[in-house]
């Protein structure tokens, strides 16, 4: 009997085949084709600001590498047209808190100032946790910020760096789901959250949810999430990588 259309093999798309020759990671999970769409042309990032605590000032690296694919820093690599052209219109970085004012304390004597409160952030493409040296319970209203980003349409993917796992294990978000963190906060992340399955891996991802052990491990799940989404701007983004010194492989 003929075959009919509905029997002819379907071949993955270029994005697909992108996807699959990128991903430093060969568990199934992590060979989920995801990233089919076409790349926003601009992004808005939030940085999550908690308490009155030092942030690691080194967690912010990884916001940093996300930055470099936007056109405004590809510009100044004397960069060809077409990398250019293939680089991220806007990254729009707030760096978010309860009451939206003031500024924060990062390690290494830096303050950086606040954007945005709880209540007018805009809606955000990336949700970035990073990890400060405070081990305080997340207040009520933080959680439920984190659980509003996480669950709106809107966000494409939450990143936690180091104990930034904190805050976002607290907020709920990570029941039934994987995820990891620092090696020295693992035994009692495991025995508080039994519920969450805990990887001794440099990052994990779990859907649109990605976790880190440290700060360095984070550069390297951005660049692989870098990778990952912005599919179809590769010229602009191993231009990026490039210029920040992480591997191509």
């Amino acid at each position: 009997m003929p075959s009919t259309p509905n029997d002819y093999p379907q071949f993955p798309t270029e994005a697909e085949l992108f996807y699959l020759c990128t991903t430093s990671s060969t568990s199934e999970d992590d060979l989920e084709l995801h990233h089919t769409s076409p790349s926003k042309s601009s992004l808005k990032v939030g940085v999550l600001i908690l308490g009155h605590d030092q942030h690691q000032l080194l967690d912010l690296a990884a916001i940093d590498l996300l930055t470099m694919v936007s056109r405004n820093c590809i510009s100044k690599m004397s960069a060809s047209t077409s990398v250019l052209e293939a680089s991220v219109d806007e990254m729009d970085i707030r760096y978010i808190s309860e009451s939206g004012e003031g500024s924060f304390s990062v390690t290494s004597g830096a303050r950086m100032p606040v954007t945005n409160s709880f209540e007018d952030a805009p809606p955000l493409d990336i949700l970035l946790i990073p990890g400060t040296l405070s081990a305080a319970e997340l207040p009520l209203s933080a959680a439920m910020f984190i659980r509003g980003r996480i669950l709106s349409n809107n966000t494409i993917a939450v990143f936690s760096i180091a104990s930034g796992i904190l805050p976002l294990i607290q907020s709920g978000v990570l029941h039934g789901k994987k995820a990891t963190g620092p090696s020295f906060l693992l035994p009692a992340l495991q025995r508080r959250f039994p519920e969450t399955t805990w990887q001794e891996t440099q990052w994990a991802r779990h859907e649109n949810i990605w976790t880190s052990s440290s700060p360095l491990a984070a550069i390297d799940m951005l660049a692989t999430w870098i990778r990952q989404y912005f599919w179809d701007r590769r010229e602009a983004v191993e231009c990026a990588l490039r210029a920040a010194g992480v591997s191509s492989s």
